[in-house]
């Protein structure tokens, strides 16, 4: 089976280097970017399988690339992957097709939240999950 190829959108070094580091072999990262601007380039030419992005970050921050890209392609496959726990951030990113919402804090679940997606479902951090069970949208499991 192909590696689900991943493109990587966060404004801060360290943390594009625990993510390499914690999905390893499972996945191939195809190209890291740090703000919502290089992401438009980025996923133009390299169309990557899956976007993984922050939703902090310079010039235009991540909710709004993502509604911009979702606009034009709305197959895309966007999993934020922040430290945003607020109901607000998660019910928006699902209202403009994200795919997934992980917290960095709970990036033990990022390879799960990829598979997840690349099946077809959506996903939601177990911490977001148990804290606010109305954010969960009706098609992820529990």
């Amino acid at each position: 089976m192909k590696k689900p190829q991943i493109l990587l959108a966060d404004d801060h070094p360290e943390m594009v280097l625990v993510v390499a580091r914690h999905l390893g072999q499972q996945v191939s990262i195809v190209g890291v970017v740090h703000d919502g601007i290089e992401l438009f380039r980025a996923t133009e030419m390299l169309k990557p399988d899956v976007i993984l992005l922050d939703i902090s970050m310079p010039h235009m921050n991540g909710l709004e690339a993502a509604r911009r890209l979702l606009a034009t392609t709305p197959e895309l496959r966007i999993i934020f992957l922040t430290m945003h726990d607020r109901p607000f951030y998660v019910t928006e990113a699902f209202r403009l097709g994200a795919r997934g919402y992980v917290l960095k804090r709970s990036i033990h679940e990022l390879s799960l939240a990829i598979d997840c997606i690349m099946q077809g479902g959506r996903f939601l951090s177990a911490i977001l999950r148990d804290a606010h069970p109305g954010l969960l949208p009706a098609d992820v499991p529990e």
